[in-house]
């Protein structure tokens, strides 16, 4: 049984290695602007908006995890703290509130990264920092975020 789950391992890393040297179809392929923006499939993304969207990506399997039992360790601060100098869609709207609220939510995510206890309380803390900045500042995650929030 412990050959069979070591091969199965195997293959799967190497499925998965394989998976991800393939190349993008040109479609998903990425390109900078002139404007500083990215086209992803022929929309323009700002570094900021497409930052965002990684953490919420990232955040819906943390959630995933806390939900099924997992005791959860992440090492996104270094990628998160990005967004007080990314790129904005709407670059006006990078004042010094957001600039308080993106360090506040930093603070917040920091001791998430630090918690072993009650990761869901940590976790709705941190939340709660994304949704009073969009409620403020970028109201259109506002749903998709509240949806990240961890029942107790």
């Amino acid at each position: 049984m412990k050959k069979l789950f070591t091969a199965f391992l195997l293959i799967s890393f190497a499925w998965s290695c394989n998976e991800a040297t393939k190349d993008v179809p040109k479609e998903e392929k990425q390109e900078l602007s002139e404007t500083g923006m990215t086209i992803v499939n022929g929309v323009e993304r700002s570094e900021l908006a497409l930052l965002m969207r990684k953490m919420y990506d990232e955040m819906k399997l943390v959630k995933d995890s806390i939900n099924q039992g997992y005791e959860v360790k992440t090492d996104f601060y270094e990628e998160f703290k990005r967004i007080q100098t990314a790129h904005a869609t709407e670059p006006e709207k990078i004042d010094d509130t957001y600039q308080a609220m993106a360090g506040a939510f930093l603070d917040n995510y920091s001791l998430f990264e630090q918690t072993a206890e009650n990761q869901t309380e940590a976790f709705n803390i941190m939340l709660q920092n994304c949704l009073v900045c969009h409620q403020q500042k970028c109201p259109g995650p506002v749903k998709a975020i509240n949806k990240l929030k961890i029942q107790p």
